[in-house]
């Protein structure tokens, strides 16, 4: 690690937890609860939804329940003027402009907002917020399935974060994490540096020709097909786990049809990844959101990776499973020390995921160097790698 750079994000680290002391208590509670009617007045009540996806449906029903009914969606896709969503019609951007712009708050309701927000600023619209905000007025519907949480949760776990920001191995990660801090605790996205990775989220690291990529979260095996990609086609094997009986279907379907010889290299599993083995409630949406989860609307089972029965002993392993990633991790523990497979675990699922996923694989070996990698905007889409140092130069070059 360069002292340097340890030096500067330290620095940035300690000038964040002072700005997070100097505001009192009580005053940090307020905030949390008064930032979007802060943004929004004097249209707090008065919301038009900009984004008619998955996100703006959950925060549609969780509005509902608080007793808020939206005035309508905008959407930049054609396919959905006209509809109606969640009981609500679906404008094109223009027209709910013109209708509600004078008079409403509009809410982004898309991971990757800056560009929908600039477009309404730009059409005239006077009001304009993230979703996060209303996330905070209403966090006992929103937090922390949301992926995110009240700022105090940063000032209460000071201890555990700055443990863990020593562990990174470069100073992108420190400062990407110092980043990731200021905005969940100030909703300041501004001074976050833009993300300039590659698109093919999950492989920062170069993939070998006898590399073995689990795949838990596989979907319909779009991050297979990226691998593939990653690879040059040249690996050893490819597992997927999928227990949505939908995107599993369309997983199997896919590996089925692959060329030889890769077809004869893949697997795919039904089920969930976690800490024990058991049948668990998932909530199956036919789409990426399909998670583990109480009240589920069906029963899938889950496994531990220790215990599954691996075609070959996997060497790379990517988690993107809706916030179960811990258990997962937990259930791989022995897998994971003595076989020290690179990890691409996503930390975006729930705040504390941040400090704590990378910790517990500390926790499992410290024969790994751990990077933090941002593929969107704001918190979204962020990658914690565990890397054996075996596969780190020691210039800290992946390899």
């Amino acid at each position: 690690m360069s002292a340097t750079g340890i030096a500067t994000s330290a620095m940035q680290l300690d000038h964040f937890f002072a700005s997070v002391h100097a505001e009192p208590h009580e005053q940090m509670i307020a905030r949390e609860r008064n930032t979007f009617d802060r943004l929004t007045s004097p249209f707090s009540d008065s919301i038009v939804l900009f984004g008619a996806g998955h996100l703006g449906k959950y925060m549609a029903a969780g509005l509902a329940k608080a007793g808020i009914r939206i005035r309508a969606f905008a959407d930049n896709n054609p396919k959905k003027w006209g509809a109606d969503v969640c009981g609500f019609p679906v404008l094109k951007p223009e027209d709910a402009v013109r209708e509600y712009g004078a008079d409403s708050s509009f809410v982004v309701t898309i991971y990757h907002g800056s560009a929908a927000r600039k477009q309404l600023r730009g059409l005239g619209c006077k009001v304009v917020v993230p979703f996060i905000s209303l996330c905070w007025k209403y966090g006992e519907i929103f937090i922390p399935e949301s992926g995110l949480d009240y700022p105090h949760l940063i000032r209460d776990h000071e201890k555990s974060i700055r443990n863990c920001f020593h562990l990174f191995a470069d100073e992108a990660s420190r400062r990407e994490f110092v980043d990731q801090l200021r905005f969940r605790y100030w909703l300041d996205s501004e001074s976050m540096a833009p993300s300039n990775l590659p698109k093919q989220t999950y492989f920062l690291v170069p993939a070998h020709k006898d590399e073995v990529f689990a795949d838990c979260g596989a979907l319909d095996g779009d991050s297979i097909r990226a691998f593939i990609e990653h690879s040059g086609g040249r690996f050893e094997h490819v597992v997927g786990f999928e227990p949505d009986p939908h995107s599993n279907q369309l997983l199997s379907s896919y590996l089925a049809n692959l060329p030889e010889p890769i077809r004869s290299h893949a697997t795919a599993f039904p089920y969930a990844v976690g800490s024990r083995n058991e049948w668990v409630q998932f909530n199956v949406t036919s789409s990426a959101a399909s998670k583990m989860t109480t009240g589920g609307s069906a029963k899938v089972e889950c496994r531990r990776l220790d215990d599954v029965p691996w075609p070959k002993t996997p060497t790379y392993i990517k988690m993107d499973i809706e916030g179960a990633e811990p258990e997962a991790l937990a259930g791989a523990r022995q897998l994971l020390a003595s076989k020290l497979p690179v990890l691409a675990v996503c930390v975006y699922h729930r705040s504390q995921h941040l400090w704590e996923i990378p910790s517990q694989i500390h926790s499992i070996s410290d024969d790994y160097d751990i990077f933090l990698r941002r593929y969107a905007e704001d918190c979204w889409e962020l990658v914690c790698y565990a890397v054996p140092r075996k596969r780190v130069s020691k210039d800290g070059i992946l390899h």
